[in-house]
């Protein structure tokens, strides 16, 4: 399909995509994050999603507010995960404007970054580029070009995975990337330890889906990958697309017998759709030997939130 049968094709999606929120927020100081047990955290994330960036300056100092609530912790953070839709419309004044963030914030080692429909449904091969030469830059590892990878960090394994071509807001997932993730999965659990897996979109009929959302979901090979996911123990699935908000939706457990779970992120630029429809919002992670805690926070501001699902706290089986 060509570029311009395609935008034909979904040209009414594709007028009301962009609200323009122009506002500026400030970090606050007086309520950083504070981890339940820092003496015993063995990993800590801190989680944002469909970030929309727009090539203005207010979404640029938005975004930059994150790693300032970061930097503003006692705490030490071991890494930042975006799960998808870095732009708007994928374009390279975007991008600068979203990677110049993370070029220049210091306070956090390990940088993953995924796309999303919003990055591939116009420029696929450009933006797959650029997003892995910075992967490349960022764990100082080689990815070959290919949009999904592993990476471990004290002790602990984050899969990305990732649509290998131009989509509309669905994903395509190849055998061998399936197979990557089978064996990724295997080693990253071998010892009992929980695994992270991060793709932007989420799997068909999770997190309110498809009544939320009716084409909202992985895609065709939806069932292949939550059934490779689903064979092992203590995997959580993060991911972003759906711009739901803290909801009663916002969890689901794929698999209680393995302990296998899925978080999905709210929306960062834009308000969300249910519950806590702050825009700003994400979770941080905190690892410990025997549990997994997810908490939510603003971090457009630095604030908490308080609600139920503002705490996620999981088992380790």
């Amino acid at each position: 399909m060509s570029l311009k049968i395609f935008i034909d094709k979904y040209k009414n999606q594709f007028k009301a995509m962009n609200p323009k929120y122009d506002v500026i927020y400030e970090v606050k100081t007086d309520n950083p994050i504070v981890f339940e047990d820092s003496a015993n955290v063995k990993l800590a994330m801190a989680i944002i999603a469909d970030t929309h960036l727009p090539n203005r300056e207010s979404a640029e100092v938005n975004l930059s507010n994150t790693f300032k609530d970061l930097a503003n912790s006692p705490e030490k953070f071991d890494a930042f995960l975006l799960a998808g839709d870095i732009a708007d419309y994928g374009t390279n004044n975007e991008y600068d404007r979203f990677f110049r963030v993370l070029d220049n914030q210091k306070v956090v080692k390990n940088l993953f970054v995924t796309m999303g429909n919003h990055d591939a449904r116009f420029f696929f091969k450009k933006n797959n580029k650029i997003v892995t030469k910075k992967t490349d830059k960022y764990l100082g590892i080689n990815t070959n070009g290919k949009p999904y990878y592993s990476y471990d960090m004290n002790g602990y394994t984050l899969i990305v995975i990732c649509t290998e071509k131009r989509v509309l807001e669905k994903a395509y997932i190849s055998k061998e990337q399936i197979a990557f993730l089978d064996k990724e999965l295997a080693r990253g659990t071998k010892d009992g330890k929980p695994v992270f897996v991060m793709c932007h979109q989420p799997f068909a009929e999770t997190h309110g889906l498809p009544e939320v959302w009716k084409t909202g979901d992985m895609g065709e090979q939806n069932d292949e990958v939550r059934a490779v996911m689903e064979k092992y123990k203590n995997v959580f699935f993060i991911n972003g697309h759906l711009h739901g908000g803290i909801f009663e939706k916002i969890a689901e457990t794929l698999n209680e017998e393995n302990g296998v779970y899925s978080i999905s992120i709210p929306g960062y630029r834009k308000l969300n759709n249910f519950g806590i429809q702050d825009c700003g919002v994400g979770y941080y992670c905190e690892v410990y030997d025997d549990k997994v805690i997810f908490k939510a926070r603003k971090f457009i501001s630095g604030e908490y939130l308080e609600g139920d699902l503002t705490r996620l706290e999981y088992k380790i089986k």
